[in-house]
């Protein structure tokens, strides 16, 4: 089958032939599927910001190599800046993707690049802020650093989208932001995914609000993929994610609580919702 996204044996160094050389990634090899919202966690220093750069070619492998549509990522500076029209990377923090004056110049920095007409780029601004669920006419005219942390994480979000991509990757997405904006922030990427069958992924620590759509999840440690595989089955390794500075979500370990008391329930459950429902279920079974 062709691979939609991935990599294989990829590996980077920073700094290397020095005193300084630091192994960042060590022969990492996935595979993600077109339509799939994938979630990268790992303990702080583990190497996920640096593999998410690698993804749309902003960082180059040391050793073995990132695939695109069954193509490797190569170093040509046209294919380079075709491929990041294709697959968008929003920074962790927005302010370090903010350089204009304006909401709207911000957000039409890209399309204008591409060579399109003012009434096109306008549409282009418009739509994407729509989409990121931003009201244009009360935002284009406000300058971005003086917006709230969770609309500036919008805005840098709809400036990815106005280029139509067809990938979307988040460098820790939430940062700052309270547990209500990570719920909206969140729902807004399943959305995405649900309606446009964009492929999202997500390099995050909250695993709270998201766990429960994640089609797969990568674990990384010091640089090595350590897990692969779908959140049932990487949630179901808890010992193992605790031994490695992992937290799941509480209301799994709730579940897992629950399970150490004798109580009959499904642990696969990563929301309030689905345990509400499990609960439930479960009081069904009692009362028979």
């Amino acid at each position: 089958m062709p691979m939609f996204i991935g990599a294989e044996k990829l590996s980077h160094t920073y700094m290397p032939g020095g005193p300084f050389a630091t192994e960042a990634l060590h022969d990492i090899s996935f595979r993600i599927e077109k339509g799939e919202i994938v979630l990268i966690i790992g303990p702080s220093g583990s190497g996920k910001s640096t593999l998410i750069q690698h993804l749309n070619g902003l960082l180059m492998p040391t050793s073995g190599q990132v695939i695109f549509e069954d193509r490797p990522i190569g170093k040509d500076r046209k294919d380079l800046l075709l491929l990041r029209r294709r697959i968008g990377l929003v920074f962790q923090m927005p302010e370090e993707q903010f350089f204009s004056e304006t909401v709207f110049d911000e957000v039409a920095f890209a399309p204008r690049n591409l060579g399109l007409d003012d009434e096109t780029v306008r549409e282009r601004v418009y739509a994407a802020l729509k989409r990121v669920g931003l009201v244009a006419g009360q935002y284009i005219n406000r300058h971005p650093f003086h917006l709230s942390s969770g609309q500036k994480r919008l805005v840098a979000i709809a400036a990815v989208l106005s280029l139509q991509p067809e990938v979307l990757i988040l460098d820790e997405p939430t940062a700052g932001l309270d547990p209500s904006g990570r719920r909206s922030l969140f729902k807004l990427l399943a959305a995405f995914n649900r309606k446009e069958d964009l492929t999202v992924i997500v390099s995050t620590h909250h695993l709270e609000e998201v766990a429960s759509l994640a089609d797969r999840v990568l674990v990384l440690q010091e640089g090595r993929l350590v897990i692969n595989g779908s959140a049932d089955e990487v949630f179901s390794r808890r010992d193992e994610l605790r031994r490695l500075g992992l937290a799941l979500p509480e209301v799994t370990e709730i579940m897992y609580d629950l399970v150490a008391e004798g109580l009959a329930v499904n642990t696969a459950v990563y929301s309030l919702k689905e345990a509400r429902r499990e609960l439930n279920r479960l009081i069904r079974r009692e009362n028979r």
